[in-house]
């Protein structure tokens, strides 16, 4: 686990996720065969705390994310833990995060009352100038 905070540090030193960072996280997973849920958590700290993201990220991010969260066809509350982190804890719902979100319900086998909420509030929610308490949220765009 040193391993991936050293890396997400030295990743992050610039606050930004690169088309270039994306070749070296995919070399990471490449390497690390099946993905699971540990993966999904580094990406998601990433993501959180990068202030820009490369479109080339979320090209990689999203597919991983639904193939790790659905992998037993049902979001668990373990795995809806990781979702609120990355719809909430930059201060912006991007289209893409409510497009992925769209995907997970078509796609999932099993859902839970706590998803479809989490869904619901997610979709309608503003996509900037919001907060659910703590620190304040990051005026950059990504």
């Amino acid at each position: 686990m040193g391993r991936l905070y050293e890396l997400q540090s030295q990743l992050l030193q610039d606050g930004k996720i690169t088309d270039q960072d994306v070749v070296v996280i995919r070399g990471y997973l490449q390497g690390e065969g099946k993905l699971d849920i540990e993966d999904v958590k580094f990406l998601v700290e990433l993501l959180s705390n990068a202030r820009e993201v490369a479109p080339s990220f979320d090209e990689l991010f999203f597919p991983i994310l639904k193939d790790v969260l659905l992998a037993d066809g049902r979001i668990g509350m373990d795995e809806q833990f990781y979702l609120l982190k990355m719809l909430y804890s930059d201060g912006h719902v991007r289209e893409r995060e409510k497009q992925f979100l769209q995907e997970l319900r078509r796609n999932a086998q099993e859902t839970t009352h706590e998803f479809e909420a989490l869904c619901d509030e997610a979709l309608s929610a503003h996509p900037t100038n919001w907060s659910v308490g703590g620190k304040v949220p990051r005026e950059v765009e990504r």
